[in-house]
């Protein structure tokens, strides 16, 4: 398991609650309350304060209730950040992947190298067309996304996490450069979902 920390996203209103309750949580993710600053990063099984305000620690299990809620309430002012996977990916390289369970998707978000769920970056640029982007996919859309980035992409370099209940899926994108044609690289990270308010 990664214990990678992003550096924090900045604080900006979210159209969306969190997709879902990871089914696994593992050390490196964040659960944040953007309208008030406040930030726990898993580390060692615990959710500790980031800062370390001395205020305690909260469990896997008061999270999962936490997100749970705002899942089920349309709550945006909590949000599940998943940990960054850093240059290795995590997990056993695959080739291909059985529909195996529900994910919400993250993606990197480019302008702070961030994890974000995939309708909040679409949000970012268009608002209407992020209704439309489901929180959860099922296990067989998670396949068939899979599939379209193995042949449709480069370098792509795919892993599944079981312990973190995570697949992973890193590959370059050509971008247009002033003068010339460059890569960036992409990361997508699905995360297992425990419980969801809806599945696509």
């Amino acid at each position: 398991m990664s214990t990678a920390v992003l550096s924090a996203p900045p604080v900006q209103p979210a159209l969306f609650p969190p997709p879902s309750v990871p089914l696994h949580f593992t050390d490196g993710d964040r659960y944040e309350w953007p309208h008030t600053g406040d930030v726990w990063v898993r580390a060692g099984g615990d959710w500790v304060p980031t800062p370390d305000d001395g205020s305690g620690y909260l469990t896997d299990a008061e999270v999962r209730a936490q997100l749970h809620r705002a899942v089920v309430n349309w709550d945006v002012t909590h949000r599940f950040v998943p940990a960054n996977p850093g240059g290795d990916l995590p997990g056993r390289l695959i080739l291909a992947l059985s529909p195996v369970h529900e994910a919400a998707q993250y993606v990197r978000d480019h302008q702070g190298d961030w994890l974000v769920p995939l309708r909040e970056l679409v949000a970012q640029h268009d608002d209407d067309a992020a209704y439309d982007i489901p929180g959860v996919i099922s296990g067989t859309a998670l396949t068939d996304v899979l599939r379209t980035i193995v042949a449709e992409q480069p370098r792509v370099r795919m892993t599944y996490d079981e312990v973190a209940g995570r697949v992973y899926a890193r590959y370059e994108r050509a971008v247009e450069l002033p003068g010339s044609r460059g890569f960036v690289e992409c990361l997508h990270v699905f995360v297992f979902a425990a419980s969801s308010a809806e599945v696509a």
